[in-house]
């Protein structure tokens, strides 16, 4: 056998182990239980629990393209959050979907909302919507647990963004009805 199929070989091997978390983590028994707990955490400002939700190497994608690809980024940037913007923010969770890809693999999909974040001067800011799609994985046990997260926010009245300089502007180019009622309809042309 080749050095080069040895190699590959051996790393086919680790990418197919997910290491157990750790032993205090509260155990998901349903795909859907990912993102239940996410904001029970969240609501709870316990960056650690969040992280707990997660294998040690997952990646994380925040609202800004952030992508964060270890369970201690996730725990350090959620904590910073708590402690700056989200100490008491509220997230509610509508509209949870489930697709499985797999006996062993599902994505996990939710909307949410959020008030009572502050600005950086500590003033409250308006509500914010989004939505959070999460790749679980079956362990062994028959638990399951996360391998990674993307969380988008909604730019409401917008179908795209448009950069200018350094920034991220959401823009509609649909003319007519309310373009947030339109480009999530049938009407938008194929």
């Amino acid at each position: 056998m080749s050095p080069k199929l040895k190699k590959l070989l051996k790393r086919a091997a680790k990418a197919q182990y997910l290491p157990l978390p750790s032993s205090g983590r509260q155990p998901l028994n349903d795909p859907l239980d990912l993102v239940v707990a996410f904001a029970e955490a969240w609501d709870d400002n316990d960056a650690d629990v969040i992280g707990d939700l997660f294998v040690e190497d997952a990646d994380f994608i925040n609202v800004v393209g952030l992508w964060w690809t270890s369970r201690h980024a996730i725990v350090k940037a959620h904590r910073y959050g708590f402690r700056h913007m989200f100490a008491d923010a509220a997230l509610t969770l509508s509209e949870i979907r489930q697709r499985n890809l797999g006996d062993s693999v599902a994505v996990v999909t939710t909307r949410w909302s959020l008030t009572g974040q502050v600005d950086p001067d500590g003033k409250p800011t308006d509500p914010r919507q989004g939505i959070l799609s999460a790749t679980v994985v079956r362990l062994d046990d028959g638990t399951w647990i996360g391998v990674h997260c993307q969380n988008t926010d909604v730019a409401l009245s917008a179908d795209t963004n448009i950069a200018r300089g350094d920034q991220l502007i959401p823009t509609s180019y649909i003319t007519g009805p309310d373009p947030a009622l339109v480009a999530a309809s049938e009407l938008v042309d194929d």
